[in-house]
């Protein structure tokens, strides 16, 4: 923040200096100018009614006595005039005092009514957001971490105050608010952000969060209220993340292990494949599904497909160390694969078991009519298909009639 109002005083007294020096110095030479003009004009009104005088005396139009009586008092006049103007050439600064310093009293006020105005009115206090939120990880223990929070939390409730149409700031508020187990005033939150939103997945994602504070208030269970925000949310999303997590955690805790897995599969079909949370989470079912007896394993698995992959002679040469063997299945229509596995490059041939443990977006293996199975030798190791890479796909086929393992031959080049 400092950083940044540094070099704005400085602009805005460089700028100030442009404007007011011209206009000081103007102000004096006007002054000066002003009152040689007034001497000459007086000396020519002097010299002229003198003249005047003189012509009427000697046309007999005033008597001598009175010409020399109002002689006289056009020279007092003149005199003082005079006198008044000399007084005022030799202090033009006390003079002109109050315009000279106008435009410095009006160059001054006018950036600090503009910086009041901007800190009560402006976006001044979102200035300070990426300080505190670097604050809050900078933090070496749990009470200045705790410190922060409450600043931000701080920030954000007078932010929402001044833009209380501000979806965005709402948002960020609750779910601080979640995070501090502040519940009741994450509910408040997300109860007001719910009254304007329209029927759209990010009134889906309130609700899941307001039901996560609704579940979280109330230790741990799905109270009417929270299942009437967990029910709203998915007529708008069926797989929204909040209210998926809810119920996985739900079924896990009653240990209904499949139901959890379950609920974990729909939420994975929303998250980005290869993406940080969504690996955490196959991460977390392939977990589940491990400690899972053999009967339930096989219901969570499903269906399965057996693949043995083997390299053409003539691309056997281009195996490097550094590659790495990619096998998916995925619909014929769709580029998405349904399951995928990736490992580095093994001893050909090489055999692998897919099931839907693997899934990349919580679809089943059994959910499309028709399969293709790929697999690919990567030269960098992207998941996505490069040029160089080694590559073979199948012909489409149905899964009930593949009693067989599935037999593939890498034997092409992707252009």
């Amino acid at each position: 923040m400092a950083d940044l109002w540094l070099p704005l005083v400085l602009l805005t007294v460089v700028a100030m200096a442009f404007v007011l020096v011209p206009v000081w110095r103007y102000r004096v030479r006007e002054t000066e100018a002003g009152v040689a003009q007034r001497a000459t004009r007086n000396r020519e009104i002097f010299t002229q009614r003198q003249a005047e005088l003189e012509r009427e005396v000697g046309e007999g139009t005033i008597a001598a006595e009175d010409h020399q009586r109002m002689l006289a008092e056009l020279q007092r006049a003149f005199m003082l005039d005079m006198e008044a103007l000399q007084q005022q050439q030799d202090k033009p600064a006390a003079a002109v005092l109050p315009l000279r310093w106008l435009p410095i009293v009006l160059a001054l006020a006018i950036p600090v009514g503009a910086l009041l105005l901007y800190r009560s009115q402006g976006a001044a206090p979102d200035l300070a957001l990426p300080a505190l939120m670097q604050k809050i990880s900078e933090a070496t223990d749990e009470q200045a971490q705790s410190a922060a929070l409450a600043e931000l939390a701080d920030s954000l409730e007078q932010r929402l105050e001044r833009r209380p149409d501000d979806l965005q700031t709402g948002y960020m508020l609750g779910t601080l608010y979640l995070g501090m187990d502040r519940y009741a005033e994450a509910i408040g939150v997300f109860d007001k952000m719910l009254v304007e939103m329209e029927p759209t997945p990010d009134k889906a994602t309130v609700l899941g969060q307001l039901a996560q504070a609704r579940y979280l208030a109330a230790e741990s269970v799905i109270t009417p209220e929270a299942q009437d925000a967990m029910e709203q949310a998915l007529a708008l999303n069926p797989n929204e993340q909040a209210v998926m997590s809810l119920y996985a955690i739900d079924a896990f805790l009653k240990q209904d292990f499949v139901g959890a897995l379950q609920y974990w599969r729909r939420q994975l079909s929303d998250l980005t494949p290869g993406s940080r949370d969504a690996e955490e989470l196959r991460q977390r079912i392939a977990l589940v599904e491990s400690s899972l007896p053999a009967e339930q394993k096989a219901a969570v698995q499903g269906s399965t497909l057996t693949v043995t992959i083997d390299v053409a002679p003539l691309l056997a040469a281009k195996l490097t160390p550094d590659m790495r063997l990619f096998i998916f299945a995925r619909s014929p229509s769709m580029p998405m694969p349904i399951v995928a596995q990736n490992v580095p490059v093994p001893a050909f041939p090489f055999t692998i078991t897919l099931d839907n443990s693997m899934s990349m977006t919580g679809a089943q293996l059994e959910s499309v009519p028709e399969l293709v199975v790929g697999a690919r030798l990567s030269v960098s190791g992207n998941a996505v298909g490069q040029s160089g890479d080694l590559e073979t796909l199948s012909a489409p086929f149905t899964l009930n009639e593949q009693s067989e393992p599935l037999t593939l031959t890498i034997d092409s080049i992707k252009p």
